[in-house]
């Protein structure tokens, strides 16, 4: 009796391959759960090996007709429903969801993402699982169409990952027209405007600034600060940013030049004491530029610690996300979820004079779900900076034919 080896993603497709080369008298041996290679080592799943052999003609049972899992070979009456069957299917199904799931899982921590609890994946019916790893696959390894002009254009203004996705969708679902036109509608109706974070409305207000190092969080409180204080305002100047060579130095000088409070502080309990002490309109906060850890500023400016401190009841909170306008799709899903304990309320997109395709602006509101309070393009305080305009980010986003012969001009 001759043994062979037969694998397949699902039992039941397992044993028709057994069938189909041994024959409908086949019987299987042995059945086991092996792991296979994925594809760039990310999608390997489990699939089911079994082995199965033909029966020598004298050995076949003389009543068993019907193939290999017919009821004489296992000894039950023809017609009746065994348990085994029900079993049998009921392993496929499950080896099938777990392996939909170890997909889902891989697929999500290659993309950065984090992967749904056991409780969660319970949750998701097969259905739901399916198109959770087409969505995954197509974020992962997009289609280049080349006949797709959507994705063409999408692809030559920089817009990556789902927000590319999101914005394609819009743009197809539009129907006919100007290319440039739907996709200048479909990013007018993604980004939102923020209210400008100085107006203060009568009440008294913290501003901060959090986002990774070199992004250009101090010359835009700066900035900030000097409109302030063109307006009226009193202001306190606070930097947090103890780590970084010159941090302190450059906020105080800030501070000397406007004329205004300066305070620096190592930890949360520092900035509560000055927030509790200050008798300014306006106190911006400067951040270091790092992810938020126990006892760090970023955790007190947080939208629950905030709200619970009776001395912080005199002020709105502003804490805003700053992210260059250079961002890659990666590059803003990490910082999103690096500086996510600090609550941010709206952004802060610096850099804009350094680029030509912007698509950061759009990768950061979309990884962050965010409206754009304020953008900065250049170092001079406080010229180069403006409230947020959407007409005119999509303007960069996708500039018009005469502002292209303008800039080139």
């Amino acid at each position: 009796m001759t043994t062979r080896v037969f694998r397949a993603r699902t039992l039941i497709d397992a044993r028709l391959a057994a069938t189909a080369a041994l024959g409908e008298d086949a019987v299987v041996l042995t059945t086991r759960e092996v792991r296979r290679p994925g594809l760039l080592g990310v999608l390997g799943a489990t699939e089911v090996e079994i082995a199965a052999a033909a029966l020598p003609r004298t050995e076949r049972p003389a009543q068993s007709t019907g193939g290999p899992f017919a009821a004489a070979t296992y000894g039950r009456p023809q017609g009746a429903v065994h348990e085994r069957d029900l079993g049998g299917r009921s392993a496929a199904l499950d080896a099938l969801r777990t392996d939909l799931r170890s997909e889902i899982r891989a697929v999500r921590l290659a993309m950065g993402r984090p992967a749904p609890s056991s409780r969660d994946g319970d949750m998701m019916d097969l259905a739901a699982e399916v198109s959770a790893i087409r969505e995954a696959l197509e974020l992962l390894a997009p289609s280049k169409g080349r006949g797709d002009k959507v994705s063409a254009l999408l692809r030559a203004r920089g817009i990556e990952g789902p927000a590319a996705l999101a914005l394609a969708r819009k743009v197809r679902s539009a129907g006919a027209g100007d290319l440039d036109e739907r996709l200048r509608a479909a990013l007018a109706s993604t980004l939102r405007a923020a209210e400008w974070p100085a107006a203060t409305k009568g009440r008294r207000g913290v501003i901060a600034v959090v986002g990774p190092s070199g992004v250009g969080k101090t010359t835009t409180l700066a900035k900030l600060a000097t409109l302030a204080r063109a307006a009226g305002q009193t202001v306190t100047l606070v930097t947090c940013d103890t780590f970084r060579v010159g941090g302190v130095e450059q906020v105080r000088r800030y501070a000397t030049l406007l004329d205004v409070r300066f305070e620096a502080v190592r930890n949360a309990g520092e900035l509560a004491a000055v927030l509790g002490r200050t008798t300014t309109d306006l106190v911006f906060v400067d951040t270091s530029g790092r992810a938020p850890a126990a006892e760090a500023t970023e955790l007190l400016l947080a939208e629950r610690s905030f709200a619970s401190n009776p001395s912080f009841q005199p002020f709105d909170r502003h804490v805003l996300l700053c992210m260059a306008a250079t961002s890659r799709e990666v590059d803003a899903l990490r910082t999103v979820k690096s500086f996510a304990p600090a609550s941010p309320t709206a952004l802060a997109i610096t850099k804009l004079d350094e680029t030509s395709i912007p698509s950061g602006i759009v990768h950061a509101a979309w990884a962050s779900k965010l409206a754009v309070a304020l953008t900065c393009s250049g170092q001079r305080v406080p010229e180069d900076i403006e409230a947020c305009d959407v007409a005119r980010l999509v303007e960069q986003l996708v500039p018009r034919a005469e502002s292209r012969k303008a800039k080139a001009a």
